[in-house]
């Protein structure tokens, strides 16, 4: 069957041109970097802090020392990043 006769029979009534996409930076505040520590107590229950919401990566990642130095046996934590993104067309449609 044809596109065209297919497009009738289902009853389509507009087509739509295939477009390049990317994927890039998107509008927003920016990067946002948060640094916790991963684990538990002795006693099971997770350490739970962090570093808060920074939007300097290197404040973020200068947390660990200072929590490790409060708590030295706290020595695994991990590194959480949020960037906002958003598809557009390589080219903008005609």
């Amino acid at each position: 069957m044809a596109l065209d006769a297919f497009a009738r029979e289902i009853g389509t009534r507009r087509r739509f041109r295939c477009l390049l996409w990317k994927f890039g930076s998107g509008p927003g505040p920016g990067r946002i970097h948060l640094v916790h520590r991963e684990g538990e107590e002795e006693d099971g229950i997770p350490c739970g802090a962090d570093s808060g919401e920074q939007i300097d990566r290197e404040t973020a990642e200068l947390w660990p020392f200072e929590h490790t130095a409060e708590h030295p046996e706290h020595r695994s934590y991990g590194h959480l990043a949020y960037r906002p993104m958003v598809t557009v067309p390589r080219e903008e449609p005609t």
